[in-house]
């Protein structure tokens, strides 16, 4: 396979990771609007809390650390030249099967320890007197975290199983798992009430049978693959040893930026109620175009660049990353400017309904503007991180975040103590900008060129588009929604503008494209076309 060959094999992994994800998210809004008006703000408060520590081990042990540090491993055993194909398979086997042992008893032993020290640790994250000082709070807190801290060991398990088929270069069905994590969720709440007790817990086992749900569609794929991972106790191999020494740092860096979630959670638990929902659902709006671009570029860039390492093709592997950096920043600009622009009307058509009120709205829309430009530096970031991975080099991306992370945690409490809450983000955008200057000067120093003077180039190239893109988005919504007014409902007035406005600044970014002979517009859109002529 030749090097368009390979580029063209991560966009097309790229491309249906971010189509899976792209139905997943769309269900996730789903759930998350039915959640905001469904529920109070102590309510979704709690539950916000309750689903991140689940989560913070997930993206610690499941896909984070262990998943940078196995797939470049297992990728070599199961293309290593020096092998027989029966014999490379076999290898990959076995390393999975022992990897998934020592993840699973690590997962259960967490989840036993945290279930039974709940109280003590909601008490020690979240204690501040704003929260405790809400009646009920901190038990509801206790209860429902009690509950989906089991999910801790099914979603790591199925982060584990996701690295694995990444390895294998499946990219669709994981990415596609967490749609019916979604749809399952959203199912439970037509359940009554009256089987959960109380209406809250509806929220937390509805995480748990998701998460079932999700953890079977990979494994169902993975043992179609052959690939299936089963429990032994053929645990020292030279494969493991080196899974957990690349691991050791990768732990360190990717829990550091784990951290900084929870510690969001903590120095928002000490603001006003709700504080804390602003800050989940501020998230959740970024994490749409981050997972569709930037988590899917370099999840699928990885594997390709670490075949690139085994075969000693350094020079490949540098421009297979300046490749996919330029379809980033064609991809990121346009949707942090739509972001920072259209953050109110987007969160008013999600969410403004029910319980969540005007002011919900005005308060996660400012949150959105202040982090749309993350959206930017930490795809750059997300970018870059798997050429350390690839060479195998965790340690230098774990100092980074451990040091952003104390950047953050140091900056944070002084904006907050200026601008409230938006302090808070405020130092999550800086923190990210932090990130990402360090990060290029390692890769610099450590992997090689960045090609800096063509990605200038490059940037001048996207500025007409992004400039009609401004003018449509920061003035056409505003228009549009106003010859609407009178004719239809606040609500659907808003709506129609808004999926009005977002299709015509895509078309005139995507027409400028092709006219200045972008060949990341002539990608996308062939792509498009050839699916649409295939359909």
């Amino acid at each position: 396979m030749n090097k368009n060959q390979k580029n063209q094999s991560v966009m097309r992994s790229a491309w249906f990771m971010s189509l899976g994800t792209l139905l997943s998210r769309i269900l996730g809004f789903v759930r998350d609007a039915v959640i905001a008006a469904l529920f109070d703000r102590t309510v979704t408060d709690v539950f916000s809390a309750a689903f991140a520590l689940p989560n913070f081990f997930r993206r610690f042990l499941g896909e984070g650390a262990l998943a940078v540090s196995f797939i470049p491993v297992f990728v070599d055993r199961l293309y290593d030249p020096k092998k027989e194909a029966e014999e490379r398979t076999f290898r990959a086997r076995r390393l999975s099967n022992a990897v998934f042992t020592l993840l699973s008893l690590v997962s259960m032993v967490v989840t036993v320890v945290l279930f039974v020290m709940m109280r003590q640790i909601i008490v020690l994250w979240l204690g501040e007197d704003e929260f405790l000082k809400v009646p009920g709070k901190l038990d509801l807190a206790v209860t429902l975290s009690r509950i989906t801290i089991f999910y801790l060991y099914l979603v790591t398990v199925y982060a584990y199983f996701m690295a694995i088929a990444q390895g294998l270069k499946k990219f669709f069905i994981p990415a596609l798992a967490p749609a019916f994590f979604n749809l399952f969720f959203i199912f439970i709440f037509f359940v009554p009430d009256s089987v959960f007790v109380l209406p809250e817990r509806k929220l937390a086992w509805a995480v748990i049978i998701g998460g079932l749900v999700q953890l079977s569609m990979v494994s169902v794929q993975l043992y179609r693959l052959g690939f299936l991972p089963k429990f032994t106790l053929e645990l020292k191999l030279p494969g493991v040893s080196e899974v957990l020494k690349n691991m050791a740092p990768g732990l360190l860096g990717l829990g550091a930026a784990q951290i900084m979630n929870i510690m969001n959670q903590k120095f928002a638990a000490g603001l006003a109620e709700g504080a804390m929902t602003h800050v989940y659902y501020m998230n959740r709006l970024l994490e749409l175009p981050q997972s569709l671009i930037a988590i899917s570029i370099g999840t699928a860039l990885l594997p390709t660049l670490s075949q690139f390492r085994s075969e000693g093709k350094h020079e490949e592997m540098l421009k297979a990353s300046h490749e996919n950096m330029r379809m980033l920043l064609f991809l990121s600009f346009p949707s942090a400017l739509g972001l920072f622009f259209l953050s109110q009307p987007i969160v008013k058509m999600l969410f403004e309904r029910g319980m969540w009120t005007a002011h919900d709205t005005l308060v996660v829309s400012r949150l959105v503007e202040i982090i749309a430009l993350t959206l930017l530096f930490n795809g750059i970031t997300r970018v870059l991180i798997p050429s350390f991975y690839a060479i195998k080099n965790t340690l230098v991306p774990a100092l980074l975040s451990v040091v952003t992370v104390a950047f953050h945690i140091i900056l944070a409490p002084q904006l907050m103590k200026v601008m409230g809450i938006n302090g808070l983000v405020w130092s999550v955008t800086l923190s990210g900008l932090f990130n990402l200057i360090l990060t290029m000067i390692f890769y610099y120093k450590m992997i090689g060129t960045m090609y800096i003077g063509r990605l200038g180039q490059y940037f001048g190239q996207l500025m007409p588009g992004l400039l009609a893109l401004a003018v449509i988005v920061s003035y056409g919504y505003q228009w549009v929604e106003g010859l609407m007014h009178g004719f239809l409902s606040i609500s659907l007035s808003n709506s129609i503008a808004l999926f009005i406005c977002i299709a015509a600044s895509i078309f005139a970014f995507f027409f400028i494209g092709h006219l200045l002979h972008l060949k990341e517009a002539h990608a996308i859109t062939g792509r498009w076309a050839r699916r649409f002529k295939k359909s």
